[in-house]
């Protein structure tokens, strides 16, 4: 099913609207440490790294550590290998951060890509919480199931107005999908520029 979002418009007019929306949540993100990034973002949550890397680590330490009880390695290398999949899944901890400009999903270990799957606020359609809706599309999914983490799922249409589906687990999924709903232009109306006042 093709949506037709918000602020449709040309190929090349959307292109150029979602690189603008781009460009202003990276510089709305970048560089942001944790404890700052609350006071300048609509929402930012982290997420452990999905099950696929979790599951993929514990498989090749499980294996290391029985490599290593055939007397192949010593203790020092067991403690070196641990250390390293704890690092493995502390670099692949995922970010969802919310702008004033948009949506993305950030890899701990590649922040300087801040905008990882980005989605402008305006190409927002639905957002649901729990399972996926039947007649969505299925889409990417970031996170995985973790305590004190839901599934939220975002319904957009991309860069040539096509249906797709973001998935994440955070915290605090009311919030999130105000700060996504929030951010979004009422059908029918443009978006007013913010004027400050001046006494």
């Amino acid at each position: 099913m093709t949506g037709t979002s918000k602020g449709g418009g040309s190929a090349a007019e959307r292109a150029v609207r979602w690189e603008r929306s781009r460009a202003r949540h990276q510089d709305a993100v970048q560089g942001l440490l944790p404890w700052r990034a609350a006071r300048r973002l609509r929402y930012t949550c982290f997420t452990p790294a999905g099950p696929l890397v979790r599951g993929g680590t514990v498989l090749a330490l499980a294996g290391y550590a029985g490599w290593a009880l055939l007397g192949h390695a010593s203790r020092a290398d067991v403690l070196q290998a641990l250390g390293l999949a704890v690092l493995v899944v502390v670099l692949a901890t995922n970010r969802a951060s919310v702008s004033d400009a948009g949506l993305s999903f950030d890899v701990f270990g590649l922040r300087q890509v801040a905008n990882f799957g980005f989605i402008p606020l305006w190409a927002v359609q639905e957002v649901s919480h729990g399972p996926r809706p039947a007649n969505w599309p299925r889409g990417h999914s970031h996170g995985g199931p973790w305590p004190g983490r839901r599934r939220v799922h975002v319904r957009y249409a991309d860069q040539h107005g096509q249906d797709r589906v973001r998935t994440a687990w955070v915290r605090d999924p009311q919030r999130y999908a105000e700060a996504l709903r929030s951010g979004r232009p009422e059908p029918g109306r443009k978006p007013r520029s913010r004027r400050r006042r001046t006494r």
